[in-house]
């Protein structure tokens, strides 16, 4: 894509202006070059050009939060802008063609997109874009999360995340993501070198979640930008627990003494009932014995009246009677 030289050599200082630019270089899906190095290497980023003596040229430092231009040149004459000027850790060649920038001892700041443009004709021309990534061995950084948190409906819960930083200085981020199968993976929230410090190199951030329902179950992961690095945490899903599980757990103490008072009455209300039935046995077998002993046992007479025989003076009359 093509844009007004001289319109662009005159906003070149003006960071929206350079900003909207280099967004239309990404628009037209020109190639991008990646190099990945380590803290204190050197590395050349270079960028060609058809030899034109009116051709002016320029590199731009675009990173996260801020773009700018890092230096121009143009015949034979080449010059460092900005907070690059007088910084002897870069350099530039322009011989024969070339407008390659160098940077010896990389740090961790230099991680960012650079940018070679050409400028002639009136015209603006990407010569090329290069990603530079550096990366600082043994660090020290992770992150942790807990595996698994379980939450009733309508809780409150949250989740830690805890950061070991190491050899890792200056600033540095915290995002969590959300993944769940109901919906895409978003960013919920952000923090800024803000967290619960438990020493001089660890950090705990934590996000907290009121009133959980259905709807915020799943995975959310901590993910920590620093040192030129996103390095994310295994992830902690969150679950629904039923309502029971802590009714159980947490018993009131007067429930727990009526209860225990209703249990014993039971038991004394049993052995009430057996001791009675049991006099009740005993009484009834003493009266059964009483009865038997007062009754006549047996009586018997012999008469003889219509005999015409005369008596038998030897005969006798017997009575048998039981009397207590």
């Amino acid at each position: 894509m093509s844009w007004s030289c001289e319109k662009f050599e005159k906003h070149q200082t003006k960071t929206s202006y350079i900003s909207f630019l280099i967004l239309g270089r990404w628009l037209s899906c020109m190639s991008v070059q990646e190099t990945q190095i380590t803290v204190g290497q050197n590395v050349t980023l270079n960028c060609s050009f058809v030899n034109d003596i009116r051709a002016k040229l320029y590199w731009f430092k675009q990173s996260l939060d801020n773009t700018q231009t890092m230096a121009s040149a143009y015949f034979d004459k080449k010059e460092f802008l900005n907070e690059f000027t007088n910084n002897r850790r870069f350099s530039l060649d322009i011989e024969k063609g070339k407008n390659n920038l160098g940077i010896t001892n990389v740090q961790i700041s230099d991680s960012a997109v650079y940018h070679c443009v050409c400028c002639v004709a009136h015209q603006i021309q990407f010569l090329a874009t290069v990603h530079v990534i550096v990366k600082e061995l043994n660090l020290g950084l992770w992150v942790d999360q807990t595996e698994s948190e379980t939450v009733e409906p309508g809780g409150s819960l949250r989740l830690n995340c805890s950061v070991q930083f190491g050899t890792c200085d200056g600033r540095h981020a915290v995002h969590w993501f959300k993944q769940s199968e109901e919906s895409a993976p978003g960013v919920l929230y952000s923090h800024s070198d803000q967290c619960e410090k438990t020493t001089d190199k660890s950090c705990v951030y934590s996000l907290p979640m009121r009133n959980v329902s259905s709807e915020q179950t799943g995975t959310y992961y901590c993910a920590v930008a620093a040192c030129g690095q996103v390095l994310f945490g295994n992830g902690t899903r969150i679950e629904i627990g039923k309502l029971h599980f802590k009714l159980e757990t947490a018993v009131d103490p007067v429930v727990a003494v009526l209860a225990g008072a209703l249990a014993f009455t039971t038991v004394l209300v049993v052995l009430l009932v057996y001791s009675l039935c049991l006099m009740k046995r005993k009484l009834k077998r003493q009266n059964t014995g009483k009865n038997q002993q007062d009754n006549l046992h047996y009586a018997a007479l012999s008469v003889n009246a219509k005999s015409r025989r005369p008596r038998n003076a030897d005969q006798t009359d017997c009575v048998y009677s039981g009397v207590r």
